[in-house]
């Protein structure tokens, strides 16, 4: 059972509202202003509230300012009329979870609350999964793509148009899709309004906004004879339509994308240490994927989508839980900097190159890792066991002695003797620049 807030200055809105989803067992109050609605809030923790756009005094969007700052953990729901579209889009910019434009059905209503109680129970889910250092992040957002948050892509294409689909977060809060609605091609869309309607399993009907105004020149009919495609592979085999946008330069300012996605993520999402403590933004580095995808090796970073298949497959992995790859390719992608390059998991890599056979989009991990040891080693982070070794090699010409019993054997099989080339070594070690990087300190 959740607890709602309903917040809107027409009593007959709160009514109906309230008599929509008390009988699905939640708890429904309702403040008829803004002020009303923190008395509310500061009095009783809600877990979603929903309020009008347009109130006088503190209207929707003053209260939502004020519930994110305060309280982030809640979910808030924009009712919004036609006239205010842009607005809501912005209020999702803003943290929002969604909105509902006027007006609205039972259904409708009843299934964006289904949603962000079910976004709520997955986070919490992960968050409680404390014998981890980090929660796993459990939502994929590709960096090189525009987001109508919570809701919606869109990816630019070479020939100006754009394709547009489901965002990770809606379809894992939906659940199992069972059916897809498309637009028709040749239909106009508005940025914002309904483009496509999903079904999931338990016969609700979730509306996906545009993220993007133009006309529809081409849908994704393999939808339609397996809408689970969406749920499988939302940001490749599963978009939703190709659009000629009208309004392109405009409204991509009202969606979010690169270092503001990363920012904009980070503050919705805990990724909490034992001490439960945030990830401060401050400390992250956006340039980082691409530091890593300028060496060689690494140039294909950046199109991991998250799906979990190298560190499954990861011998390593099977030996110790700790190393997990999934995790350090999101912790790059983040910009996590000095998490990565200063962890010792970075140098447990077996090169068997599993993980690179394996992934479907086709990410070298094994390379990737080489190119951050790289970036590691210049900047004097270098696992304590390669020092010695070097050392070692550099000392007595080879990584372990041989003695008059290793030649003897070898003096039988017809060998010649093993003389140590400790100049030799330590020479090589100086004209190739490798003995400057092992003498650098962090």
């Amino acid at each position: 059972m959740a607890s709602i807030l309903i917040v809107d200055d027409e009593s007959v809105v709160c009514k109906s509202c309230e008599k929509i989803l008390k009988p699905k067992g939640h708890e429904v109050d309702s403040a008829l202003s803004g002020q009303e609605a923190l008395g509310e809030i500061e009095k009783k923790r809600y877990d979603v509230v929903i309020t009008d756009l347009k109130m006088p005094g503190i209207d929707g969007m003053k209260l939502l300012n004020i519930v994110k700052e305060k309280y982030e953990e809640v979910d808030v729901i924009m009712i919004t009329g036609y006239a205010s579209i842009d607005t809501a889009v912005e209020a999702m910019k803003l943290g929002a979870f969604d909105y509902i434009p006027k007006p609205f059905t039972p259904e409708e209503l009843r299934s964006v609350t289904v949603r962000a109680l079910e976004r709520r129970r997955l986070l919490k889910e992960e968050r409680e999964k404390a014998s981890r250092t980090y929660v796993r992040f459990e939502y994929t957002m590709p960096d090189n793509l525009y987001y109508l948050p919570e809701h919606a892509w869109v990816k630019l294409e070479e020939d100006g148009n754009v394709t547009a689909g489901v965002d990770d977060v809606f379809q894992k809060s939906v659940g199992e899709i069972i059916n897809v609605k498309l637009p028709d091609v040749g239909n106009e869309v508005e940025q914002g309004n309904l483009c496509v309607e999903i079904e999931d399993s338990s016969r609700r009907i979730h509306k996906l906004w545009s993220p993007i105004s133009g006309e529809v020149i081409e849908i994704n009919h393999k939808l339609t004879e397996n809408p689970s495609i969406v749920n499988n592979d939302p940001y490749e085999a599963g978009w939703i339509m190709r659009v000629a946008p009208s309004q392109l330069e405009s409204e991509l300012k009202n969606l979010i994308y690169g270092e503001a996605l990363i920012k904009w993520w980070l503050k919705r999402e805990v990724i909490e240490k034992r001490d439960d403590k945030y990830l401060q933004v401050s400390a992250l580095d956006p340039k980082f994927k691409h530091e890593i995808a300028k060496q060689p090796g690494g140039e294909n970073i950046k199109v991991c989508f998250g799906c979990g298949i190298c560190t499954a497959s990861c011998p390593v992995r099977e030996i110790d839980e700790t190393y997990n790859p999934r995790k350090i390719i999101r912790m790059a992608l983040l910009g996590m900097r000095d998490a990565v390059l200063k962890s010792d998991f970075i140098w447990l890599c077996s090169t068997c190159y599993t993980c690179t056979e394996r992934c479907p989009q086709g990410v070298r991990f094994t390379d990737v890792i080489n190119a951050i040891k790289n970036i590691a080693a210049e900047e004097g982070y270098i696992h304590p066991a390669l020092r010695m070794q070097a050392e070692l090699l550099e000392k007595e010409g080879r990584l372990y002695e041989i003695g008059d019993f290793d030649n003897k054997k070898r003096e039988k099989l017809g060998l010649p003797r093993v003389h140590s080339e400790k100049n030799v070594i330590s020479e090589i070690f100086k004209v190739s620049g490798f003995k400057e990087i092992m003498e650098k300190k962090a």
